[in-house]
């Protein structure tokens, strides 16, 4: 065993010592570096010890300012607001008191803002917000009362806030509130120009780098450089706007209607002077209409549909002319009732009578249904071709289809193909479409179709912007719906309504100018309703749509005016006997006179002599409407008669 070499002992003693030596030394040396970096190098490394770290920002420019056409009349600007926060969790009775007194004192608070702060204060929450959107003098007010009570833990913070700074026509609304739109919270633009222009008006945020290096300085690299959001100069006028605001909200009160809606036009540039709804809302305060009614934002001239009734008719007008055959002397025998579809179904005037032998231009003059209703049903060799050949004018005159308007949330409309074999149009389906019922429309749709009337035959799309940082925004066509004569002849027929009869004439009145025009009255469909046949749907007795659309002009015509008042309460409600506080075509008559004092269109120097077109020059179509286009399928009602 003692001769085993498995017991011999294999190390050293000095190479033991020499490791165990080596081993303390590096320790030693280990210890005065860490004795160095905590003392001797202690600054250096603390200012080095981002090496290598990065973080990337953002700078989103201004956004951009609205204008009206003057370019001097702001109506939407990016301001530099202070918001008002606070820490409730940290501070005291005693605290919360004195903030809430300067508050109240710096600002001349009413005592529901008073309870709202007071509320937020005893929340006991970390950090909350007490005001929001003050300017410069109240926050330096704010500043001086905060500093003389003490209250440390309520500051001010520095926000950029969109500022809607011009009042609207109707009170608590600011100018324009459906065409422009708002800013949310988040800094997104919503409905009208601030969503349809999202991006221009938005611009493109600077975006950089900050890197530090091992030096311990930052460098900053640009990683894009952004630009400014783009301002937009409008065709709208500021002092007209405000005018006929003014206008559509003592109509809607007048008449106890639900909405009322007026839009003017150039029909030969497609520029919008004008368009205004009532209610309206006060863009500032977004979130208070937000809460009690959101519906509000919808801009009822571009996204609200209707049955338009009688105006319809100058359409069946021109479809006629344009089959050839027919001349705005052609003479129709009117009629009590029509009957149609094998004794199913019938048509009468809404004053159940007859006025006899009429001709094209009296028939207009006077809405005769079933002068309509024949005159519709004429129009091909059967049923299925006269359907065919209204909707297809409807579709050169945009009805249907959108009208291209740059604003955000446009309806296209609801019209039957009758080329569809789901829903194929009978006798009564094509009478009702002579006198606009059974489809539905928006009033842009009838102030671009009336345009197509008026200026020449050319479809052109409507358009809010003028300009673009200053860059025009280019007029564009999107068809011909008609020949110049037919134009000129419905210019003609369309200002013999508002002399013909006796009211029109009275309350269209306007010396030295022309003007004409087509009213329209339509019933309401209930369809939750019970008829007297006990089924479901029935007509709404107390309420109608009423439209007008007519134009203004020295010796022609040279702007369109579109009014709606939507479920307006007549004060007179008899068969064939409808009367309003204010008529559709009176209010044309009041905005038509703002037209001519904010545009300082001279009088001419006598009554009559019309030319057309008012305006030479009109563009060239820039492209075709397509027989394709057409809005979603609206199944036929199938009512027995129709007044």
């Amino acid at each position: 065993m003692q001769n085993d070499s498995r017991l011999a002992r294999t190390d050293s003693r000095p190479r033991v010592l020499f490791v165990a030596a080596l081993l303390f030394l590096c320790g030693i040396l280990c210890l005065g570096r860490l004795f160095a970096w905590h003392t001797v190098d202690r600054a250096r490394i603390i200012a080095a010890g981002g090496f290598g770290t990065s973080s990337t920002d953002e700078e989103r420019p201004n956004r951009g300012t609205i204008t009206d056409r003057t370019g001097s009349v702001v109506l939407a600007e990016t301001v530099m607001r202070h918001n008002v926060y606070a820490q409730p969790a940290q501070m005291s009775d005693e605290e919360r008191a004195a903030a809430e007194g300067a508050l109240t004192a710096a600002l001349s608070l009413g005592s529901a803002e008073v309870a709202r702060i007071h509320a937020t204060l005893a929340s006991g929450r970390a950090w909350v917000t007490l005001l929001t959107g003050l300017d410069d003098e109240q926050s330096g007010a704010v500043t001086a009362a905060l500093a003389t009570a003490g209250s440390k833990l309520v500051t001010l913070g520095e926000v950029r806030m969109r500022n809607y700074k011009q009042v609207g026509g109707a009170a608590g609304t600011s100018l324009a509130s459906h065409i422009i739109g708002f800013v949310n919270a988040d800094g997104v633009g919503q409905y009208g120009l601030e969503a349809y222009y999202e991006q221009q008006l938005a611009g493109d945020a600077r975006v950089t780098r900050t890197e530090r290096g091992s030096d311990g300085v930052d460098r900053v690299i640009e990683l894009s450089g952004g630009h400014p959001g783009a301002d937009l100069r409008l065709c709208v006028d500021a002092t007209l706007q405000t005018l006929v605001e003014q206008e559509v909200a003592a109509a809607g009160v007048a008449n106890r209607a639900e909405a009322v809606s007026v839009m003017v036009m150039d029909p030969f540039t497609g520029g919008v002077l004008s368009s205004a709804s009532w209610p309206a809302y006060d863009a500032n305060d977004f979130a208070a209409t937000a809460a009690r009614d959101p519906s509000r934002f919808q801009d009822p001239v571009i996204s609200n549909v209707y049955e338009p009734g009688s105006v319809m008719k100058t359409l069946t007008s021109v479809a006629a002319l344009e089959g050839g055959g027919v001349t705005t002397e052609s003479i129709y025998q009117d009629e009590t009732a029509l009957i149609l579809d094998d004794g199913l179904n019938k048509v009468q005037n809404a004053d159940h009578r007859s006025k006899g032998t009429l001709t094209l231009r009296q028939a207009l003059s006077w809405s005769r249904n079933v002068v309509f209703s024949k005159i519709a049903l004429a129009l091909g060799k059967s049923t299925d071709e006269s359907a065919r050949s209204i909707y297809s004018t409807w579709l050169k005159f945009g009805i249907g289809t959108e009208t291209g308007i740059d604003l955000a949330g446009e309806n296209h409309g609801l019209v039957n193909d009758p080329t569809r074999p789901l829903y194929p149009w009978r006798e009564i389906d094509v009478a009702n479409a002579s006198f606009g019922q059974g489809l539905s429309v928006t009033l842009a749709q009838l102030a671009v179709a009336y345009s197509a009337m008026l200026n020449g035959g050319v479809l052109v799309r409507p358009r809010i912007v003028d300009a673009v940082d200053g860059v025009p925004v280019p007029i564009t066509t999107r068809g011909v719906a008609t020949s110049r004569k037919i134009s000129g002849q419905m210019i003609d027929m369309m200002g013999s309504v508002t002399k013909v009869v006796p009211l029109y004439a009275r309350l269209t009145k306007m010396p030295f100018y022309s003007y004409g025009g087509k009213t329209g009255t339509a019933q309401i469909w209930l369809k939750d309703a019970r008829n007297e046949k006990g089924g479901k749907g029935a007509w709404d007795p107390n309420h109608y749509n009423f439209t007008f659309v007519g134009w203004i002009g020295r010796t022609a015509p040279e702007y369109v005016i579109a009014v709606s008042i939507r479920r307006g309460t007549p004060v007179v409600n008899l068969q064939g006997n409808i009367l309003n506080n204010v008529e559709s075509y009176e209010l044309f008559r009041r905005v038509s006179q703002d037209l001519i004092a904010v545009m300082g269109i001279p009088p001419a120097a006598t009554t009559g002599g019309l030319t057309s077109p008012a305006q030479p020059g009109v563009l060239e179509p820039s492209a075709p409407v397509a027989d394709g286009l057409g809005g979603d399928l609206l199944p036929p009602r199938r009512e027995e008669s129709l007044v």
